[in-house]
């Protein structure tokens, strides 16, 4: 993806794209924990706090970051309350890959040269792809098993490659049910329907991923009242259409139907990534009771 001679603002952008692809895996795992979501925070607390630990001892500062905001939640795969759609819009959805909305380390980040961008996501992230986990049907991912946020892991879950193998997985389990979903024959009927829907209201798209993605287009270069007025239009439409459709009603069945399936699929791994979060829990207490 990156070139060898990178210009000083394509190097800024890179180094803010890894720092919030890493922002955004945490914020996956704390929503995503099958722990309890106290001891989920307590886990997620410790691990800040180890990273910025870690951070200090190489020169660089690291603000903790808070718990994700429930803006910050993934948006639902269609809108479905017409009334806040017109209210609201696409709220926060269209909006969701906006890092300096996420990450307050962004504002520090930037005020740093090029070269103290590189070495400061370096030293947070690592170099190199050392860890790796196997997805299966969907392929392999990797990480570095070095920098301050593999050193906190390594630090709360000891094994950090059974474990970055376990978390994966289960973060993926949303996706392969998504996938069982959206092959399902009821889903297909569907969807069919909606987009008959929002095609009679002039939007030429398949899916309400597709419609959000024209109007975050076709509204980039219009004044702000012009492209809130086509944003809460199309919401509305497709909340409409969702409602005429019962697309969310046959979605959340399928998923209902689905995940089960899928978690027996997965039975070992969820009970590694229980296994390896319940033994972290003592650390993560005394790592927060000491600082």
């Amino acid at each position: 993806m990156l070139g060898v001679a990178l210009t000083c603002v394509a190097l800024a952008v890179w180094a803010a794209i890894g720092l919030q692809a890493d922002a955004d895996e945490r914020t996956r795992t704390s929503a995503r924990q099958p722990i309890a979501a106290t001891d989920d925070e307590l886990l997620r607390q410790a691990e800040e706090r180890l990273i910025s630990d870690c951070m200090a001892t190489k020169g660089f500062a690291y603000n903790e970051q808070p718990p994700p905001a429930p803006s910050e939640a993934e948006p639902p795969s269609v809108i479905e309350d017409v009334g806040w759609a017109r209210e609201h819009g696409y709220g926060d959805v269209l909006n969701e890959g906006d890092p300096s909305a996420r990450d307050v380390n962004f504002d520090n980040f930037d005020k740093l040269t090029p070269n103290e961008q590189q070495s400061w996501q370096r030293t947070l992230l690592g170099s190199g792809r050392q860890l790796t986990a196997d997805i299966p049907d969907l392929g392999r991912i990797s990480a570095p098993d070095n920098g301050c946020t593999a050193q906190a892991r390594r630090m709360l879950y000891r094994d950090l490659a059974g474990w970055y193998q376990a978390r994966r997985i289960v973060d993926h389990l949303d996706t392969y049910v998504s996938n069982r979903v959206i092959g399902d024959s009821h889903y297909r009927t569907r969807l069919a329907e909606w987009a008959t829907c929002v095609r009679g209201h002039g939007y030429i798209v398949s899916s309400p991923r597709e419609l959000r993605s024209a109007i975050a287009r076709d509204t980039q270069e219009l004044p702000v009242q012009q492209a809130r007025a086509r944003e809460v239009a199309a919401a509305e439409t497709e909340a409409v259409c969702a409602v005429s459709s019962t697309l969310p009603q046959i979605i959340r069945s399928l998923e209902r139907k689905y995940r089960p399936e899928i978690e027996k699929r997965f039975a070992l791994e969820l009970k590694a990534l229980e296994s390896f979060e319940q033994e972290a829990i003592p650390m993560a207490r005394q790592i927060l009771a000491d600082s």
